[in-house]
């Protein structure tokens, strides 16, 4: 065998090598965002407005929660829809990450147990185009994750459940 072929089918394994481990990176990118969408398929809201009643509409995800992006005081967070939660319920990490300031300590009941959260205000809590400010809250430091929206957001809203569908829009 020449010089010349032998370098020439060196190249073909290469190439051949790079398509599939392009093909490979490819598949797990898709995977991966397949994987997001089921876990939040809320991550872009789309508003509506019927009645001069702004709304929005959210899509269960796999395990039938309804989990959306939103921002507080500006910065992107997930959020998790919990009609179970009295208040706004933040991450210390999320909470540190954007300087909301810690109040008093205050005894929690949660699903784990109990524990303890500071008292905390938000100056702007946005989902699509529906806002609330100044908001109650707390800072969780046994939660991680998104942060649990509350009835004391979710009371200035009517909630229609509609099959795997939840509708938030203005009173």
């Amino acid at each position: 065998m020449s010089n010349e072929a032998s370098e020439q089918r060196s190249i073909g394994r290469s190439m051949i090598i790079g398509m599939w481990v392009l093909a490979l990176a490819l598949a797990v990118l898709l995977v991966n965002r397949s994987l997001e969408r089921s876990r939040n398929p809320n991550d872009a809201v789309v508003s509506s407005v019927d009645g001069g009643k702004r709304s929005i509409s959210l899509q269960q995800n796999r395990w039938g929660h309804y989990l959306v992006t939103g921002s507080i005081n500006g910065s992107a967070i997930d959020f998790l829809v919990d009609t179970g939660a009295s208040t706004v319920s933040i991450p210390a990490d999320f909470a540190a990450r954007i300087g909301l300031p810690k109040g008093d300590s205050i005894p929690i009941s949660t699903a784990n147990g109990m524990g303890v959260a500071y008292r905390t205000r938000i100056d702007s809590l946005t989902i699509g185009d529906l806002e609330i400010r100044n908001a109650t809250a707390h800072i969780n430091p046994g939660l991680s994750g998104e942060v649990l929206l509350g009835m004391s957001v979710l009371k200035h809203y009517e909630l229609v459940q509609r099959g795997n569908q939840l509708i938030i829009r203005e009173p």
